[in-house]
Parts: structure tokens; sequence; C-alpha cells
């Protein structure tokens, strides 16, 4: 195999204490290693390579072949969609039916070899972690980081929401493969890790006005995934291999990094909750979307144009009190959550309950603010990067940097600004604005750029 893990064992070595760090092979040809790497990793007995109707194409079908030809007991299982033409999606349906398959194979499943990119990693992640096995990834699109972190994101009620899983024991990715990916999953890669400025900065920002748990360490293991991107877009158009490994081995870092700090805020923001929103509106109510990290890309772009603004901001002329009166009780808050989130209320009013301030709290929230305001943006201004060197760069990369390069709407990228923070009960820089009274004129501010 001709490859190397762009510095990935380094950089994960200090925390092998903390997480299970997977085999891992980066390279060209390195699907030809299948057997013996997943063979050192995985349980001997029966093994399911779990693929969908592209990737069985791509990868699936030569990685059961060859298990096969290394004397491994491997079948081939293809997902497909719930009804014909539709797209395959990760939810709780889905979950199920492989939990069912594991338990009810001819010979007891040892492991399951998934074969895709988010989707199929989702299943395949819930789903053993549910039977109790475990698994390993065969990485067939450098498209988002979720191939090394604990989590799955999947479907229920409407609502893509986070749910416990593992990290894969080995993780196979094929350069050639990964070279040939369409190339809308590459842009979405690239628009997921561009988060980290944002995420980083509104998990700090949380941790600051909330108390929530932050971890400097993970924060650094971040950031030298970061690195890896350096130079790294304007390359990704031509498909050049060796940005598209560094894309993938800085995937496979940010995963980890959401391992590491058992949560996903080291790698999802403010940005993600946009995406999150175009989610759940287009399963819910028909509305377009696109991939996770195009639509991650775009909510970085204008999560960055708000933090401009916060950097520039007049704490001093904030009026607390008039702002603390116009605080809505919370069960009128709830009315109009029902009314803007129609059937999918009941599903975000426990996560807006979460960050709903009393007025006690709201007030003694901004006058701390006040007090502390210069500290705590100096804390934040390392790191951000500015809205244009995100637009810039997304371009760079053949990216989708606007609303309307991803068929949103002005009206409902208008709602995904201002709704989107009640969707999670985590704090981001969209329940700060939203605190300071600022969160709707901003978003009319900066939606000109992101039109």
């Amino acid at each position: 195999m001709n490859g190397r893990d762009f510095g990935l064992s380094g950089i994960l070595r200090p925390h092998a204490g903390r997480i299970h760090v997977a085999s891992v092979a980066i390279g060209r040809g390195a699907l030809a290693e299948a057997a013996s790497l997943f063979r050192a990793a995985l349980p001997t007995g029966a093994w399911l390579v779990v693929a969908d109707a592209n990737t069985a194409q791509v990868a699936g079908a030569t990685v059961a072949r060859n298990l096969k030809a290394a004397g491994l007991d491997a079948e081939l299982v293809v997902l497909q969609p719930q009804h014909a033409g539709a797209s395959l999606v990760a939810d709780e349906d889905k979950v199920a039916e492989m939990v069912e398959r594991i338990r009810t194979w001819p010979r007891a499943v040892k492991a399951v070899i998934a074969v895709g990119a988010g989707t199929v990693t989702d299943i395949v992640k819930r789903s053993t972690f549910l039977v109790g096995i475990p698994y390993g990834a065969v990485v067939t699109a450098p498209s988002m980081n979720g191939y090394t972190s604990p989590i799955a994101a999947i479907l229920a009620s409407g609502v893509k929401a986070v749910h416990e899983g593992h990290v894969p024991a080995a993780v196979l990715a094929d350069l050639d493969i990964l070279v040939q990916a369409p190339a809308r999953l590459i842009q979405a890669g690239f628009g997921d890790l561009l988060a980290k400025p944002i995420s980083n900065a509104d998990w700090l920002l949380g941790h600051e006005l909330t108390g929530s748990f932050y971890s400097p360490d993970v924060i650094k293991l971040v950031e030298q995934g970061y690195h890896l991107l350096a130079g790294v877009a304007s390359k990704l158009p031509s498909r050049d291999p060796e940005a598209i490994g560094r894309l993938t081995a800085s995937l496979l870092i940010s995963g980890y990094g959401m391992a590491v700090a058992g949560t996903s805020a080291p790698a999802s923001g403010g940005e993600h909750l946009i995406s999150h929103y175009l989610d759940m509106t287009h399963y819910a109510f028909g509305e377009s979307n696109d991939l996770h990290g195009c639509q991650v890309g775009v909510g970085t772009h204008v999560a960055a144009a708000i933090y401009d603004r916060l950097m520039a901001f007049d704490m001093a002329k904030l009026d607390v009190d008039a702002r603390v009166l116009r605080l809505l009780p919370w069960p009128q808050y709830e009315q109009d959550l029902r009314r803007r989130f129609r059937t999918l209320a009941d599903s975000v009013i426990p996560e807006a309950r979460d960050t709903y301030p009393t007025p006690e709290r709201l007030r003694e929230r901004l006058v701390g603010l006040k007090a502390r305001w210069p500290e705590l943006m100096g804390e934040l201004r390392p790191c951000l990067r500015s809205a244009a060197s995100i637009r810039d760069d997304l371009k760079a990369a053949g990216c989708p940097a606007t609303f309307s390069e991803i068929n949103v709407t002005s009206e409902r990228a208008r709602r995904a600004i201002v709704d989107a923070k009640d969707i999670r009960g985590r704090y981001t820089i969209l329940h700060f604005c939203w605190d300071l009274g600022v969160l709707h004129e901003w978003a009319d501010r900066v939606l000109p750029e992101a039109l």
C-alpha cells in the first residue's frame, strides 16, 4: 500500500489512554489491506459488510470478496431506502432493522464493517452499539467527521438527534476511491471541518456563560487536525490525492476530538444548528436540503459574520432592564414555539426549555457580561476567523458559501438563523445573540452577504 496516516498516529497517541484509537490505514490501494487490517482488529466469527447501493459498487463488494478470499466469514448486506426512488436515511427504523438483522443472522455476528459515508456509518455505529459488538469503517468519501466519533445522528420523530454510539475498531480509507468521490461529498467534508473556529468559540462561550464542560486538551487536538487543512482548499477541486488525504486525516481527528471530549461540542456549534434546522424542516415539511457538510459551510459563513458583529458590539449601550422586560414568560414562549415549529414542537420544546432563562437569570448573565466584556471578547477572538476568510476558503474549495447555492430561500434562511437556537439545549452564538436581544436584527444584517 502506498500511503501514510498524515501524522494522525502521533497526534492521537497522547489520548490513547482515554479512548480507543482505531487501527487506521489511509493510502492508495488501501482496499487490498482490508483483510489484514480488520482481522487484527475485529473478533473472529461472522461479519456483515454493510453498504448502500452506491457504496456496494464502489467498495463494499470488493471488501466482502477480499475478506472471503482471506478465509473470513463475511457477507455483503446492501441497505435499501424505505421507498423505491427515495434516499437511504439514518433513522430509528433503519437502526431497528439493522439490529434485527444482526440478531437473527444464521450465524452469530461478531462484527460489522460499514462501507459508506454518513448514513451507512451512523446506522452501523448505532446498531452495533445497541447490540454490543464492534464495527470497522471503510471510508468511501471524505464527506464528514463522524467516522471516528462516538455519536450517531439519527432521525427520530422528525428530528435528527445525537445518539450514543462507539468508535470503530479499525478505519480504512483508500485514496484511489476517495479521489473519485462525487465533488459534492468532498465539498461537504471541507465545509464540515471549516466549522472549527465557530464551534470552538461556541464551546468556550457556553463554558464561560453556563459553566458547561470545556477541555483545552481537546481544543489542542482539533487544532492539530485543523492545521492539516492548510493549503488544501484550492487543491480539492482537482482531486489532488495529497489534499484529499489531508482532508480525510483531519476529518478522522475531528471525530476523535468528540470521542475524547465525550460531546460533539468541539465540532458542532451554532453553524451546525443552522444545518440541523434545514434538515428538520426538509424531513418534516418537504423543504429543500443539501448535504450536511455543505449546509454547515454556509452556516459557518453566517456564524462568522455574526461573530464579526459581536467583536464590534458596544456592550455599554445594552439596556439590561429593557432587555429583561422584553423576555416572554416561558408559557408564552412555548406557544410561540408551537406556532413556529408546528408538528416538530413536541420534540423541540424540551431542548428549548433547557436554555430558556428566567428573568433573574437573564439579568444576572447580562450584568455579568457588562462587567467582563473586554475579557470575554479577548478570550474568544483567538478562536475566530472572519466571515470573509471563511467565504474565500469555501469558494476556493468549490463549496457553497451562500444559502442560494444550497437552494434555500431568503425567508427560510432567516428562519434558520433565528429559530435554530431552539432545537438543541447547548449554548451557542445564536443563544448568546438572543440573550443580548440582537439576534433578529443581526440576522437581517448578515443575510444579504449570505444569500
